[in-house]
């Protein structure tokens, strides 16, 4: 409850102007038993995971149940489609809390940690994912991993979906569709 209700009023506000006090009323609990979730850049991180996974783990993608879908494509194509729905979900769900924190690591440094650390887990989840493709003799032989490891984090990242949606006025099914295409394009041609 309460990791859920600083989610949204992180994504509605901003995480400066979001205080714990906030957060305790709309939770509907005391601050104290807001401050034993952990301070509030913590709760911002645990608030990205939360809205991605429905839970509060830092674990590998590839083996969370959301990325069934992925480990069972039998074709690039296929995964190249699945990548982009799930993509597309998370990128979706993180959007307004991705901003604030993306916004409150520029003035804190301690927040500007924790992005940082978030900012290498996503890039070994994907990591990860180059080396699946790999495995399967689906990836590209023309750019070696490591960049296309890169390439992948910059193309996926959240900032991109709230471009193309929030400013350019894309659907969220125009966004996965070509998400699909660029995906397709980086990984396999």
């Amino acid at each position: 409850m309460v990791i859920t209700a600083a989610a949204e009023l992180f994504a509605a506000q901003g995480y400066g102007r979001t205080s714990l006090r906030q957060i305790a009323q709309s939770a509907g609990v005391a601050v104290e038993t807001v401050r034993v979730q952990g301070r509030k850049r913590s709760l911002l991180a645990a608030a990205v995971r939360i809205l991605s996974f429905g839970r509060d783990v830092d674990e590998p993608v590839l083996v969370a149940p959301e990325a069934d879908d992925l480990r069972a494509a039998s074709t690039p194509d296929e995964f190249a489609l699945a990548a982009a729905r799930l993509l597309t979900g998370l990128a979706s769900r993180t959007v307004g809390v991705w901003r604030a924190f993306v916004s409150a690591a520029a003035d804190d440094p301690e927040v500007d940690a924790e992005l940082a650390r978030v900012q290498a887990l996503i890039r070994s989840n994907l990591g990860s994912a180059v080396e699946l493709l790999a495995d399967r003799g689906w990836l590209r032989p023309d750019i070696e991993p490591d960049e296309i490891t890169v390439n992948l984090w910059l193309l996926v990242s959240t900032e991109n979906y709230d471009k193309l949606t929030g400013r350019l006025g894309w659907s969220t099914q125009r966004y996965e569709q070509w998400l699909a295409r660029a995906l397709s394009d980086l990984l396999f041609r």
